[in-house]
Protein backbone atom coordinates (compact mmCIF):
# COMPACT_ATOMS: atom_id res chain seq x y z
CA UNK A 1 0.00 0.00 0.00
CA UNK A 2 1.21 3.38 -1.12
CA UNK A 3 0.18 6.13 1.72
CA UNK A 4 -3.28 6.83 4.25
CA UNK A 5 -5.08 10.11 2.30
CA UNK A 6 -6.73 12.46 4.29
CA UNK A 7 -9.34 14.53 2.70
CA UNK A 8 -7.75 17.40 4.30
CA UNK A 9 -4.84 17.11 2.98
CA UNK A 10 -6.07 17.49 -0.70
CA UNK A 11 -4.83 20.06 -2.52
CA UNK A 12 -5.33 20.13 -6.53
CA UNK A 13 -6.53 17.71 -8.68
CA UNK A 14 -7.88 14.66 -7.28
CA UNK A 15 -5.97 12.57 -10.04
CA UNK A 16 -3.22 13.88 -9.21
CA UNK A 17 -3.52 13.51 -5.13
CA UNK A 18 -4.40 10.08 -5.13
CA UNK A 19 -2.74 6.84 -6.32
CA UNK A 20 -3.40 3.44 -6.65
CA UNK A 21 -2.83 1.32 -3.59
CA UNK A 22 -3.42 4.28 -1.56
CA UNK A 23 -5.68 4.20 1.74
CA UNK A 24 -8.51 6.44 2.19
CA UNK A 25 -10.18 8.14 5.30
CA UNK A 26 -14.27 8.39 5.52
CA UNK A 27 -14.00 11.82 3.94
CA UNK A 28 -12.53 11.17 0.78
CA UNK A 29 -15.21 8.22 0.89
CA UNK A 30 -17.86 10.59 1.54
CA UNK A 31 -16.73 12.79 -1.70
CA UNK A 32 -17.01 9.73 -4.26
CA UNK A 33 -20.37 9.53 -2.98
CA UNK A 34 -22.22 13.02 -2.49
CA UNK A 35 -19.63 14.82 -5.40
CA UNK A 36 -22.17 13.45 -7.63
CA UNK A 37 -24.23 10.54 -8.18
CA UNK A 38 -22.10 7.27 -8.01
CA UNK A 39 -21.92 5.08 -11.16
CA UNK A 40 -21.28 2.16 -8.92
CA UNK A 41 -21.84 2.15 -5.27
CA UNK A 42 -21.78 -0.83 -3.13
CA UNK A 43 -20.33 -2.76 -0.31
CA UNK A 44 -17.26 -3.61 -2.06
CA UNK A 45 -16.90 -0.44 -5.03
CA UNK A 46 -17.45 3.34 -4.88
CA UNK A 47 -17.38 5.06 -7.85
CA UNK A 48 -17.53 8.89 -8.98
CA UNK A 49 -20.72 9.76 -11.03
CA UNK A 50 -18.76 11.08 -14.13
CA UNK A 51 -16.38 9.16 -16.40
CA UNK A 52 -12.58 10.41 -16.04
CA UNK A 53 -11.87 9.22 -19.44
CA UNK A 54 -12.84 6.71 -22.10
CA UNK A 55 -10.50 3.29 -22.80
CA UNK A 56 -11.40 0.97 -25.63
CA UNK A 57 -14.82 2.93 -26.01
CA UNK A 58 -15.73 1.76 -22.46
CA UNK A 59 -16.06 5.01 -19.57
CA UNK A 60 -13.83 4.45 -16.81
CA UNK A 61 -14.56 6.35 -13.31
CA UNK A 62 -12.01 7.04 -10.45
CA UNK A 63 -12.58 4.23 -7.83
CA UNK A 64 -12.44 2.88 -4.28
CA UNK A 65 -12.71 -0.61 -3.43
CA UNK A 66 -12.91 -1.98 0.27
CA UNK A 67 -9.95 -4.21 1.61
CA UNK A 68 -8.93 -5.53 4.84
CA UNK A 69 -8.02 -2.51 6.12
CA UNK A 70 -9.96 0.01 4.47
CA UNK A 71 -11.31 1.58 1.54
CA UNK A 72 -8.02 1.74 -1.17
CA UNK A 73 -8.00 3.75 -4.27
CA UNK A 74 -7.99 1.51 -7.08
CA UNK A 75 -7.40 4.45 -10.40
CA UNK A 76 -9.99 4.32 -13.33
CA UNK A 77 -11.55 1.02 -13.43
CA UNK A 78 -14.26 0.17 -15.73
CA UNK A 79 -18.50 1.02 -14.21
CA UNK A 80 -18.30 -1.98 -11.15
CA UNK A 81 -15.09 -3.00 -11.25
CA UNK A 82 -12.04 -2.36 -9.36
CA UNK A 83 -8.92 -3.48 -11.40
CA UNK A 84 -7.96 -0.35 -13.08
CA UNK A 85 -8.26 -0.52 -16.56
CA UNK A 86 -4.99 -0.12 -18.68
Amino acid sequence: MANFKKYEGWKGDLNDYLQVGDAVDQKIVEYFINVLPPACHTSGCIQIGEPYNHINGKAVFATLKRTEIGWVYAGHCYRGEVCEAI
